[in-house]
């Protein structure tokens, strides 16, 4: 089959998050700005719209590993860092069912900060795996781009690049948010400067990233694909920064009094609902990565 072009048109929200190549013989090659910086390629469908079928792993769901590729990292490193999360708000929301060793408040602390740095190395990861993903799929035709692999570079015009330069940003104030936590006699004024401000500056950025993944991957504000994997990541992701959003407002340190012991728990419980569902859509990178 010849890959000669007769048209090529693009479309997203703001973004070009779609390419669709028209082909020699009516075949259609679809490119999409996900699937592209994930190395899955592009979809192949006949004028008829069948879908030309792409060579596929055996058992996705039941494959994990593959270190040499860097979907693989972002996906292990967020599995990683966001169960620290999920236990830590296990730990706080129920220590009658949680080992006394864990609910102490060093220990704690420590789980939040080791996976704090889980989620800031799959972050940076994630944004690599954008900065180097090329233009093999015409997605971005009109950039430049060095044949060497690159630590840094700045690509705005990607709506993946900027999905994941927010994370990073994010995981980053998680880093001081829960580093600062190991600060012992903060007033509450002093706890709100240190722990709380960081603390809802890294969820608004994590809503904008969640938000602009959800994008990316309906190519529209809004999209209903419950057939597709990369949709549940999105989704699943945008729900966990949510409950992070929900469980930083809870968190804002007031005078001790009645509500105090209240907005602490709801903040845990919506911590565990967070991490819980960034542990899942992290699970589901790795058969998004080997589904094709």
């Amino acid at each position: 089959m010849t890959d000669s072009h007769v048209k090529i048109s693009f479309s997203g929200p703001g973004y070009i998050t779609k390419a669709i190549h028209s082909l020699a013989g009516g075949v259609q090659k679809i490119a999409t700005s996900r699937r592209h910086r994930k190395g899955r390629g592009a979809l192949l469908f006949t004028p008829a719209g069948e879908q030309l079928e792409s060579p596929r792993y055996k058992y996705p769901w039941l494959r994990f590993w593959a270190p040499t590729r860097l979907t693989w990292w972002v996906a292990v490193l967020f599995i990683i860092g966001s169960g620290f999360f999920s236990v830590g708000g296990f730990a706080i929301s129920f220590p009658a069912h949680t080992s006394k060793v864990l609910v102490t408040g060093i220990t704690v602390d420590w789980i939040f900060f080791i996976g704090s740095l889980f989620f800031t190395a799959a972050a940076y990861c994630q944004l690599l795996e954008e900065i180097n993903a090329g233009d093999s799929d015409g997605l971005y035709a009109d950039e430049e781009r060095l044949d060497v692999f690159q630590w840094l570079a700045w690509r705005p015009k990607r709506i993946g690049y900027m999905a994941s330069l927010a994370q990073l940003i994010g995981t980053v104030m998680f880093n001081f948010n829960t580093g600062n936590a190991f600060i012992n006699e903060l007033s509450w004024v002093q706890q709100n400067i240190l722990i709380w401000t960081p603390n809802i500056i890294g969820c608004i950025c994590f809503l904008i990233a969640s938000r602009l993944a959800f994008m990316e991957v309906c190519h529209g504000y809004w999209g209903w694909q419950p057939e597709n994997i990369e949709w549940w990541v999105t989704v699943l992701n945008l729900l966990g920064s949510i409950g992070f959003m929900v469980s930083a407002l809870y968190s804002l340190a007031v005078p001790q009094g009645d509500s105090s012991a209240t907005f602490s728990l709801l903040s845990a419980l919506f911590t565990f609902q967070g991490a819980l569902c960034f542990f899942v859509a992290s699970y589901l990178l790795l058969p998004e990565m080997f589904s094709e």
